[in-house]
């Protein structure tokens, strides 16, 4: 009898505890929030602070050269394709402050001839910030993809960083600057299908937090932006449901996904890049944040809005194997269907 008093009592005084804690946690975060957002706002004069922005081509690296170059900033934007569409709306519509450089991240020359140019048209100025930005993707199941998606992927999205990282490290030691790498959702929460992207971005994270530790004694703030699924060129449908094509596929392949999966797949795809954000914006504010505030984040999480943190915070905090259940329940929504060899 005493037992089946101080049992129940023990159950209802450790979860009543356990609920106050939560409740105090969402409470001091909530808080914290208040205080950063509208307290400790206070943003860095523009003047002689330049930043370089990878990948401004299109995108978010476009779109935020365009946001700091009119805060005042002395913006070194590079392209791929210096001649070319996204570069020339940059020149139009931007001030004599912006300058366009050509960058390649997979090359060491085009990393080393970038140097030489910002050392040449620097001036007075410091580099306050390199924004790492410049990626590419590559999606299809792991057995599908071919390992030169995961190279691919891999020169861009992780050793594109580690390139520019280290070759304009000792300007922003100097200035006590940040590194500010686009990182991603995916390289924090695993997703079947598009093996080659996820396994970049969970590299490059990984390489995010360890500068974060690694620079401080420098005085280097490095910060990690990890958006959800925002329409750029990287959700671009057509590109990239093209590997989609059974013509690439050895013999044993083909007989384990036939052109009805593939259709499928290419379908699933559509809908679920279709739900995309466009609204950028969400993720240019939080960089600009990053660049330009006094006391940033360590870690921004760019949503589409602010409620759709609530779901994404939850999938994210159950374990992988209730994760997984969610997403082929996804899936099963999306009206994937398997291969027939593995029905």
């Amino acid at each position: 009898k005493l037992l089946t008093f101080i049992l129940p009592s023990a159950i209802l005084l450790y979860y009543s505890n356990l609920a106050s804690f939560v409740i105090y946690v969402c409470l001091a975060w909530f808080s914290f929030s208040i205080t950063k957002k509208f307290i400790l706002n206070d943003r860095l004069p523009p003047h002689n602070k330049a930043v370089l922005i990878t990948g401004c081509d299109s995108g978010f690296g476009h779109n935020l050269a365009k946001r700091l170059d009119s805060k005042g900033f002395h913006v070194f934007a590079t392209c791929l394709f210096p001649s070319g569409d996204g570069a020339n709306e940059l020149r139009k519509s931007c001030s004599d402050r912006l300058k366009i450089l050509e960058l390649d991240v997979r090359k060491d020359e085009s990393v080393d001839k970038a140097v030489q140019f910002l050392k040449q048209n620097l001036g007075s100025c410091e580099l306050w910030a390199l924004v790492n930005n410049a990626g590419i993707g590559k999606t299809f199941c792991v057995e599908l993809s071919p390992l030169s998606d995961f190279q691919e992927c891999m020169d861009v999205n992780l050793f594109g960083v580690i390139r520019t990282t280290k070759a304009f490290l000792p300007f922003l030691k100097k200035s006590k600057g940040r590194i500010v790498n686009i990182t991603s959702i995916a390289g924090t929460t695993a997703g079947p299908h598009v093996a080659p992207y996820f396994v970049s971005k969970f590299a490059v994270v990984g390489l995010t937090y360890v500068l974060m530790q690694e620079l401080t004694e420098w005085g280097v703030t490095v910060i990690s932006i990890e958006p959800e699924m925002f329409r750029t060129g990287l959700t671009d449908v057509n590109r990239l449901t093209a590997d989609a094509n059974p013509e690439k596929f050895s013999e044993e392949l083909k007989n384990s996904y036939d052109e009805q999966y593939l259709e499928n797949y290419r379908k699933s795809a559509t809908i679920l890049l279709k739900a995309a954000s466009s609204n950028i914006g969400a993720v240019i504010d939080d960089l600009e944040s990053a660049v330009t505030l006094l006391y940033p984040e360590s870690i921004y999480c760019p949503r589409r809005h602010e409620l759709f943190r609530i779901p994404l915070f939850i999938f994210v905090s159950f374990p992988l194997s209730i994760q997984a259940f969610i997403v082929r329940c996804v899936l099963f929504l999306l009206r994937y269907k398997k291969p027939k060899c593995a029905q």
